[in-house]
């Protein structure tokens, strides 16, 4: 169906600063894929955030710990797929509505 798979990571914070909203990075397996999810802006907290908050509960609420285990901040795969722009950046789109996608070796 033209989906392959995502990591994304949420940066480790020191404690007591774990509500500071900071960009999430976004890769696949081959790494030919890679992005950051960056937060609304202060204004725009209370509108639409294209998913920001949404990925970031999925990770915090299941996702696993990274390689440096609890200092090293959190990662869950995702569902995605690349849409190629001939005029611009390609768009990489999440499907927060799948679910998690299973867990990755990489």
């Amino acid at each position: 169906d033209g989906r392959e798979i995502f990591k994304i990571q949420l940066a480790a914070l020191p404690a007591g600063m774990e509500e500071v909203l900071t960009p999430m990075l976004l890769y696949n397996s081959a790494r030919t894929t890679k992005t950051f999810i960056h937060p609304p802006s202060p204004s725009d907290k209370d509108q639409d955030d294209g998913g920001y908050f949404t990925i970031k509960a999925m990770i915090t609420e299941s996702g696993t710990s990274g390689a440096l285990g609890a200092t090293g901040g959190q990662k869950s795969y995702f569902w995605g797929r690349v849409t190629e722009n001939k005029t611009g950046p390609n768009i990489i789109s999440i499907d927060i509505k799948a679910g998690l996608a299973p867990t990755q070796s990489w």
